[in-house]
């Protein structure tokens, strides 16, 4: 999904957040919104166009990815993907 010209930026964050707190699986509302909420306001348009892109994939297989049950190999985004893994872990760590 990319942004159009007509969608202004505070809008388009929040829709990102929204998506990544509800996505119907708690543990990637956990996951992904924790780490939307710590980066989406430094991301740039390519990136927030990659992270949205990247929200359109099922749970199932984002959990997956992210905890290291599938391999990145043929993942989209698999730099994105790693940040967000280390993301989680840090904040697992700090716990």
């Amino acid at each position: 999904m990319t942004s159009t010209k007509r969608e202004n930026l505070p809008d388009r964050l929040k829709k990102i957040c929204y998506r990544a707190h509800h996505r119907g699986t708690q543990e990637m509302d956990i996951i992904l919104g924790g780490y939307v909420d710590d980066v989406v306001s430094s991301l740039n348009d390519g990136e927030l166009d990659d992270l949205e892109t990247l929200m359109s994939e099922t749970d199932a297989d984002l959990y997956n990815w992210i905890i290291g049950k599938t391999p990145l190999d043929d993942a989209p985004f698999p730099d994105l993907l790693r940040a967000i893994t280390k993301h989680q872990q840090e904040r697992v760590d700090n716990t």
